[in-house]
């Protein structure tokens, strides 16, 4: 059967089959600030025989487009890291094919309501580089924008009116670890900085000139275009109370540091708390960790006023890893302490 018997209804027009890419559903208790909310796209595989395509597939929110790309040569043969040989993108309004091209290695598709979208082209070779790509629902281009850096992720809004992506760490350059924003109305780059809050899982688009940065365990987070983080405050306290024992750690490492170890009593109080409840996540294997979380709990004590306990907790974390960071401290109160027994 061919493509016209997709139209007359005689076979389904394309099959999908679930991937492995995880569908993030926001929960009410995430700060969502703006009721538009572009959740993570189902990544699925759709095989389309007729065009002799089968690939990965995301549809727009309204699930009237979806958009369809292979990371392979034409006979696929050849797919992935590769010298040669370019991928194909297909977009469709319902059944009808309504864009397709090729690029040479397409991936991270996003798809809009309005059709426009978006992809990660990979790029053929070594070295750190990625294109990122937008076009509208027939296919012309919108944006194309180099990088001297590996693509992260990408996300698109719902309407199609904003689009951003994310590279990954880069050895040499300014590409590294940033988030560019691009405007598709006018095709202009707005915007390029690195978040404070590091790589997302996801983006949202609540407001002209907000994006919101998602995290899988931790929710959204907002930033003005210009880099201004407006929730900072939030993403301390989700970091502390829904983090895991990585995230926790660095988390109250920051604000040790941020306040150059002058920490007020009831956030201490708050810092130990969350330290308590990772301690049983850190395998015992892991004695650089452990160690750590003794010279942080040591360390909140210490601001609460309780030398004693902080020269206890400084001590055990010698006694796991010597060089763990803290001996000259811990002698200094031990020293102070001894002086005032005399």
């Amino acid at each position: 059967m061919g493509l016209f018997d997709w139209l007359l209804h005689k076979r389904p027009p394309f099959q999908t089959h679930s991937g492995s890419v995880i569908r993030k559903q926001l929960s009410a208790e995430e700060p969502i600030k703006s009721s538009v909310v572009w959740t993570v796209p189902k990544t699925e595989f759709i095989d389309i025989p007729e065009r002799n395509f089968f690939g990965e597939c995301v549809r727009s929110p309204d699930q009237r487009y979806t958009l369809a790309w292979r990371d392979a040569n034409e006979s696929g043969s050849q797919g992935g890291a590769r010298s040669q040989g370019k991928g194909k993108y297909i977009v469709l309004a319902g059944k009808d094919v309504i864009a397709q091209g090729a690029v040479a290695r397409p991936n991270d598709g996003k798809i809009a309501n309005d059709g426009s979208f978006i992809l990660n082209d990979w790029g053929f070779g070594g070295g750190l580089q990625g294109v990122f790509l937008a076009f509208d629902c027939s296919g012309k281009p919108l944006v194309k924008r180099q990088f001297e850096a590996n693509l992260f992720n990408n996300g698109l809004s719902v309407d199609g009116s904003t689009a951003a992506c994310q590279t990954a760490n880069a050895y040499e350059g300014d590409d590294g670890s940033k988030l560019t924003i691009f405007n598709l109305r006018t095709g202009v780059e707005v915007a390029s900085w690195i978040p404070a809050s590091g790589w997302a899982d996801f983006y949202a688009f609540p407001a002209d000139g907000v994006i919101q940065l998602g995290y899988s365990k931790l929710g959204l987070f907002s930033y003005r275009w210009d880099g201004t983080f407006l929730d900072a405050e939030e993403w301390q306290e989700a970091r502390l109370s829904k983090g895991d024992y990585s995230t926790v750690m660095m988390a109250v490492d920051f604000a040790i540091k941020s306040d150059d170890g002058q920490l007020e009593e009831g956030l201490a109080h708050r810092l130990l708390k969350s330290l308590d409840r990772i301690s049983p996540q850190i395998p015992e294997t892991d004695v650089q960790r452990k160690a750590t979380l003794k010279k942080l709990q040591g360390q909140c004590w210490e601001a609460i006023g309780d030398l004693t306990t902080a020269l206890t907790e400084y001590d055990s974390a010698l006694a796991i890893n010597p060089k763990v960071g803290i001996k000259r401290r811990a002698d200094q109160i031990r020293k102070q302490q001894q002086a005032e027994t005399r």
